[in-house]
C-alpha cells in the first residue's frame, strides 16, 4: 500500500511546536544555462533577477506563513547571508526572499534557516535546502525544458495522474538525436535523489500519481546527448508537485516533552491522524480497531538514517514511539509514515 501521510519531529529541546514544512519557488526556475559560444546566460540574472521564495506551511493549515519567520539566513556554497550582510550578488530581503543577481559560475547549493513563531508564539527552528543548477555545453546551448500539460498540483479539479514532459533543446531547436532521459525524485528522509517508482518514467515522459506526492515532491530530469553530429552534453531540470487532496493529516505529539535531560530517561511520541478537522485515530485506539500502520525512521543530526539503540535497524513500527536517552546524540529526527491497512 502507498504511504497515506508523513510527518516528523526532532527531539532536541522543550518545544512542542506543530510540524512545519518548507519548499521553494523560483521566479526564473532552478537552472541557468550558459552558451560558451556566445558567452550568454539564459536567463541573465543581472537583468532578470532570480527571486527565491520560501513557502512555509504548518500542519493542517493551507496558508503560507513566511511572514511568521524571523532571523532568516541563507547559506550559499558555505557562505551565510542575512538581510544585514547581503551583497550585490545575493540579497536577503526583509520578507525572507533571496534574490540572485549574479550569473552562475557553478551550481548554487543553498540552505535556508529561520526562526518560526506559530500562532501560540512558540518559536522553533525550521529549514530546507535547494540547488540552482548551472548548465553548460561544449557547443550550442544544450538544455532540457520540462512542461506539465495538466499542471503540477493535485486538487479536486484533477482526475487521475499528472505528467511531466521533457524536451531537450540545443541552440533553441529541439534536439531529438541520441538523447536519453533519466528521472529521479528527492527523498527528504535521506537528503538524496533516488529512482522514481517502477513504471513511472517512459523516456521523456514521467507519470506522477497522487500516491507519489505527500504534500510536496520534487523530481529531477537529466537529459543526455550521447553525441554524434552534435557534441555530447548533459543538462538537468527539476519540478515540484503539490498535493492538496490528501484528506489525512498526521500530528506528532510529545506529552513528556521533546528533550532528554542529562542523558537519562526517555520520552514518548504519539501519532494522531486527523481528517477534515476530526481526529480519526490516535495512540489510544485499540490495535484491532486501527485503520493504519505506523512506520518510524530515525535520522541523526546530519539527516542520515541511524539505528535505534540496541538494534541493527533505523526503523521501528507501532504507535506510540518511545525514545530513550541512548537514541539521542545531540539531536535526532524521527519521521513517521502511516499506511492504510
Amino acid at each position: 500500500m502507498a504511504t497515506t501521510a508523513r510527518n516528523q519531529i526532532t527531539i532536541v529541546d522543550l518545544n512542542d511546536a506543530k510540524s512545519v514544512q518548507v519548499y521553494f519557488t523560483a521566479s526564473q526556475g532552478f537552472s541557468q544555462h550558459y552558451n560558451p559560444d556566445t558567452h550568454k546566460f539564459s536567463p541573465a540574472y543581472p537583468s532578470a533577477n532570480n527571486v527565491i521564495t520560501p513557502r512555509v506551511y504548518e500542519t493542517g493549515d493551507p496558508n503560507d506563513h513566511l511572514a511568521r519567520c524571523t532571523n532568516v539566513r541563507y547559506t550559499i556554497n558555505g557562505t551565510a547571508f542575512t538581510a544585514s550582510n547581503s551583497n550585490t550578488s545575493y540579497v536577503v530581503g526583509a520578507d525572507g526572499r533571496l534574490t540572485v543577481k549574479v550569473n552562475l559560475t557553478g551550481n548554487l547549493n543553498v540552505t535556508f534557516e529561520a526562526d518560526y513563531a506559530d500562532e501560540d508564539n512558540i518559536v522553533s527552528k525550521i529549514g530546507g535546502s535547494f540547488t540552482v543548477v548551472r548548465n553548460e555545453s561544449s557547443g550550442a546551448l544544450f538544455q532540457v525544458v520540462l512542461t506539465c500539460p495538466k499542471g503540477n498540483i493535485f486538487d479536486k479539479s484533477v482526475a487521475g495522474d499528472l505528467t511531466v514532459k521533457a524536451q531537450a533543446v540545443r541552440g533553441g531547436t529541439p534536439d531529438t538525436t541520441n538523447v536519453s532521459y533519466a528521472w529521479t525524485q528527492f527523498d527528504i528522509r535521506t537528503g538524496v535523489w533516488k529512482p522514481v517508482a517502477s513504471g513511472r518514467s517512459n523516456g521523456a515522459v514521467l507519470t506522477v500519481k497522487p500516491d507519489d506526492v505527500l504534500n510536496f515532491q520534487t523530481f529531477k530530469c537529466v537529459a543526455t546527448d550521447a553525441g554524434g553530429s552534435d557534441a555530447a552534453a548533459t543538462a538537468e531540470e527539476i519540478v515540484t508537485f503539490q498535493d492538496l487532496t490528501d484528506p489525512y493529516v498526521l500530528e506528532l505529539y510529545c506529552p513528556t516533552g521533546d528533550k532528554i535531560v542529562n542523558g537519562t530517561g526517555s520520552t514518548t511520541v504519539n501519532a494522531r491522524v486527523w481528517q477534515g478537522g476530526t481526529k480519526v485515530e490516535d495512540e489510544a485506539t485499540p490495535e484491532p480497531s486501527r485503520k493504519f500502520t505506523y512506520a518510524w525512521t530515525k535520522l541523526d543530526a546530519s539527516g542520515k538514517p541511524s539505528n535505534f539503540n540496541g538494534t541493527t535497524s533505523p526503523s521501528k513500527a507501532g504507535n506510540p514511539l518511545t525514545v530513550g536517552a541512548a537514541d539521542i546524540s545531540g539531536k535526532a529526527t524521527f519521521v513517521c509514515e502511516i499506511t492504510k491497512k
